[in-house]
């Protein structure tokens, strides 16, 4: 079930049960900032202060 799917056309594909929505959208952000925390730490490692 690939992203993808959900996002291309005007939505009449998505999810309909809310909790599957809210799911999708914690999913998302939480990848989103884990990808963010560690884009920042590789920095950090490299970037001497």
């Amino acid at each position: 079930m690939a992203i993808t799917e959900f996002v291309e056309g005007n939505g009449d594909n998505a999810p309909q049960r809310l909790a599957r929505r809210i799911g999708w959208f914690v999913a998302i952000w939480t990848l989103s900032t884990v990808a963010l925390f560690a884009t920042a730490s590789l920095i950090h490692i490299i970037i001497p202060k």
